[in-house]
């Protein structure tokens, strides 16, 4: 029976913390609210459901989105509340890895969860990535939105606002740290404002489909020669815009109880996200126009020249495309602080390289400055995909499904045939599905993490060449790669596994 008793048995998660043999470095300054708001931010899913449409529409028209998103919603309430059970659990900044450490059988705990770690920094900093893609690429489609004629956009200039968005988020992250649980309420509430304003926009002035159109006319023009695949393959829209959830468990030390604010953080912005994203996908799709207008749209994203077409007004769309682009630059933001705050517990594990670098926190700032340079580096990096690939874009987001389900499925794995084996129901944290109902939640949960992470390799159409391929398995064969060379030569030398 693991040694390790649930948080919520403590006198309090502040006290707890020494009892582990971990020191209290970083402030507790988020609140539920602030932790939340960061959630739904991070996931931002109406608005990556904008940014990743295409996708969808190409594998099979409006019913391939409709019920895809449904789909992928309720698999990932499934995975939410089985991460939410364990994180209630083990509320640490290490997250997925810790809680490997502790599920696992001893004989290969150590293996388990430096990988689990080591797959979870890469999955978090490619969708942290894909944020500022998407808002850097934004910025650039809105010049060509309003100078059509005068403007050729470059990949080199689209890299550039990326960069940009990246040195943005680092910036606010060390030197605004204070302030962060501030912006990430002010930008939830324009996520949940800018919703509202969109959704009239579309609602009272785009000429409206038919019933049929949205749920029954399915359009495969993604060149696959099977219809099935064609759809799954369309997956990658839905499966995107619920990424970033676990965000809360990263934060775990940043605020109080939180054995008991990160499952709800977790569970709630997931549930709030998935129900507003479901609205907006609904009038998207009734609101569509001309499909073929919209998937060769100059901008390169169709939410973009849908706004035109609705508004006929460039300064009414730029205004409109603006408020998406916005909230993708809190979500890199948000992102960030997530990300940073892994790697540095990885580091504080003495399980990355140069492990006392980066588990190093700043005295006066009190963030782990390090850490953050080193994701924003990283990501940075990245960034050269897009100089040589045309869809990089779509690889960076399949990328980001791979890792970031990758390290969802290991815990559960574990917990599923380990940990409600051997934890008493005491040792349980306040958020507990309880003998009956938590088995087949996650088995649910792995059924859909399995098809998820399988059809996010392939490449999204046909035929394929080097400028379409999607490069996710290559890129995260070569993370995997990198790890294991370095655990083999040096990591288990220091490894020993998560303070807890």
């Amino acid at each position: 029976m693991p040694s390790e008793k649930s948080t919520s048995s403590s006198p309090s998660d502040e006290e707890a913390l020494p009892e582990r043999g971990t020191t209290e470095e970083l402030r507790r300054d988020f609140s539920l609210w602030s932790l939340g708001s960061l959630c739904l931010c991070l996931m931002g899913t109406w608005e990556a459901l904008t940014s990743v449409v295409a996708a969808a529409l190409t594998n099979g028209g409006a019913p391939c989105l409709f019920y895809n998103y449904i789909i992928t919603f309720l698999g990932t309430i499934a995975i939410a509340c089985s991460l939410a059970e364990i994180a209630s659990i083990w509320p640490t900044a290490g997250g997925q890895y810790h809680w490997v450490h502790v599920l696992a059988p001893k004989s290969h705990k150590l293996l388990a969860s430096w990988f689990t770690g080591w797959i979870s920094i890469g999955g978090q900093t490619v969708l942290t990535a894909s944020a500022a893609f998407a808002a850097g690429l934004q910025f650039q489609a809105l010049i060509t939105l309003n100078n059509p004629d005068s403007y050729v956009p470059a990949r080199w200039q689209g890299m550039l606002f990326y960069w940009l968005v990246l040195v943005y988020s680092a910036a606010v992250n060390i030197w605004g740290s204070r302030v962060l649980p501030h912006t990430n309420l002010a930008s939830g509430v324009i996520h949940v404002v800018g919703f509202v304003a969109i959704m009239v926009v579309m609602g009272v002035m785009a000429p409206k489909h038919g019933a049929r159109f949205v749920f029954v006319e399915f359009s495969n023009t993604s060149g696959w020669a099977s219809d099935g695949t064609s759809w799954l393959v369309g997956l990658l829209s839905t499966i995107y815009p619920f990424l970033g959830y676990d965000a809360a468990c990263h934060l775990a030390e940043e605020m109080p109880l939180p054995s008991r604010t990160v499952p709800l953080a977790m569970v709630g912005s997931v549930l709030v996200n998935g129900v507003m994203g479901l609205g907006f996908a609904i009038m998207l799709l009734f609101s569509l126009g001309d499909l073929n207008d919209l998937l060769t749209s100059p901008t390169g994203f169709p939410f973009m020249q849908l706004f035109l077409n609705i508004t006929s007004n460039k300064a009414g769309a730029t205004v409109l495309i603006l408020i998406v682009s916005l909230v993708a630059v809190a979500a890199n933001a948000a992102g960030c602080t997530s990300t940073s705050r892994t790697f540095w517990a990885f580091a504080r594990d003495s399980a990355a390289p140069y492990s006392r670098l980066f588990a190093d926190v700043d005295p006066k700032l009190h963030v782990p400055v390090p850490a953050i340079i080193a994701v924003t580096v990283f990501q940075m990096l990245l960034g050269l995909l897009y100089l040589g690939n045309s869809t990089a874009f779509n690889a960076i987001l399949s990328m980001a499904i791979l890792g970031m389900y990758a390290s969802y499925i290991l815990p559960i794995i574990y917990m599923a045939l380990y940990g409600r084996k051997k934890l008493d129901r005491e040792q349980f944290g306040p958020f507990s599905m309880g003998t009956l109902l938590g088995p087949v939640v996650n088995m649910v949960a792995l059924g859909w993490l399995i098809v998820a992470m399988t059809f996010s390799t392939f490449p999204s159409v046909q035929p394929v060449t080097p400028q379409n391929m999607n490069y996710a398995v290559v890129v995260m064969g070569g993370w995997l790669a990198i790890g294991t060379v370095y655990f083999f030569a040096l990591g288990r030398k220091t490894y020993v596994g998560p303070i807890l």
